[in-house]
């Protein structure tokens, strides 16, 4: 399944075509100081809906990135202060049902992607069983501070 939806964060018919189960995650990610929260977990709606503020150095297209997914929690990711690309590779049906870290929600495994990028203002979408590998760039040196918001599905 490759299945990663990239869309604007302030396009409302999109965010409302998601559903309801969306809504306080493009609350949360509609804030006008989404830039300047600390770093780390942000609560929303307790294990329901979180976000995690990070940065991260990108790695090179062709360093190897480890691809993940998720049972669990939809990933909604939103870089703030930079161009993001994602490997968002298929994820082999044996993969999928293989081993799989339940307490953390998620597993690794190696495949080639094809890179999606994501800039400031949009985020990109990865529904249960989507994998992705994140933190890539083309521009050596990159760092990017960015949202993850997990919704429980």
């Amino acid at each position: 399944m490759n299945s990663a939806k990239v869309i604007r964060i302030d396009d409302d018919a999109a965010v409302a075509a998601l559903g309801k189960k969306y809504a306080k995650a493009f609350e949360f990610l509609r804030r006008p100081d989404l830039k300047d929260l600390p770093l780390g977990r942000q609560e929303i709606d307790g294990d329901n809906v979180f976000a995690i503020v990070a940065e991260n150095d990108l790695k090179p297209i062709g360093e190897v990135q480890r691809p993940e997914f998720h049972k669990r929690y939809i990933d909604i990711q939103a870089p703030l202060t930079g161009t993001e690309l994602f490997g968002v590779p298929d994820l082999p049906e044996e993969v999928a049902n293989g081993p799989f870290d339940e307490k953390g929600d998620g597993a690794l495994f190696d495949a080639k992607c094809p890179m999606q990028a994501v800039k400031p203002g949009e985020c990109i979408i990865f529904e249960p069983l989507v994998a992705h590998a994140p933190c890539h760039t083309d521009v050596p040196g990159t760092r990017v501070r960015k949202v993850i918001v997990k919704v429980l599905r």
